[in-house]
């Protein structure tokens, strides 16, 4: 076996070298897209949970949001200043996991159900009326969302109401 032979062979082995080392990294990036993808969606779900709770507890809150959403008009200023507040907060985290949606973080099967109460929840007189006023300050893309869906198929109540009545 001559020298040439040999840097054959250490051409080959650093070869082989170089695809197990990109088959690794391979499988590293696509383990920590998954975990980005769960940790972004985990996020999402936090505040969309934290901003429920927070009204849960607030029984004034509560009625606003009910009477908001049924009748827009019917609140006075400072009600109709926390029912800004509230679906402020509320439609930009729906932005928020919109926009991982689009961008390939959160699988479609996921967003189908927070589409679906977002969905059902724009559809109510008041909150509607609350949108044709604010849509400007969400992104392009989240506007389309919204003015550009069907009815959803399941319409989940928000509030304890039927935003079909």
């Amino acid at each position: 076996m001559n020298f040439e032979s040999l840097g054959n062979i250490g051409d080959f082995i650093g070869g082989i070298g170089v695809i197990v080392t990109l088959a690794y990294l391979a499988l590293q990036i696509r383990q920590n897209t998954i975990a980005t993808k769960a940790d972004s969606y985990q996020s999402v779900v936090a505040l969309a949970s934290e901003w429920s709770r927070d009204l849960s507890l607030n029984a004034e809150i509560c009625d606003i949001m009910d009477r908001g959403a049924r009748d827009y008009s019917s609140l006075d200023r400072v009600e109709e200043l926390r029912f800004n507040l509230a679906m402020s907060s509320y439609f930009r985290n729906m932005e928020n996991l919109h926009h991982k949606f689009i961008s390939g973080n959160v699988d479609a099967t996921v967003w189908q159900g927070w589409s679906n109460r977002t969905l059902a929840f724009i559809r109510a007189p008041g909150t509607s009326a609350w949108w044709d006023l604010n849509a400007s300050a969400f992104s392009p893309a989240f506007r389309d969302f919204i003015a550009l869906s069907e009815e959803p198929t399941e319409i989940p109540g928000a509030f304890g109401f039927d935003p079909r009545s």
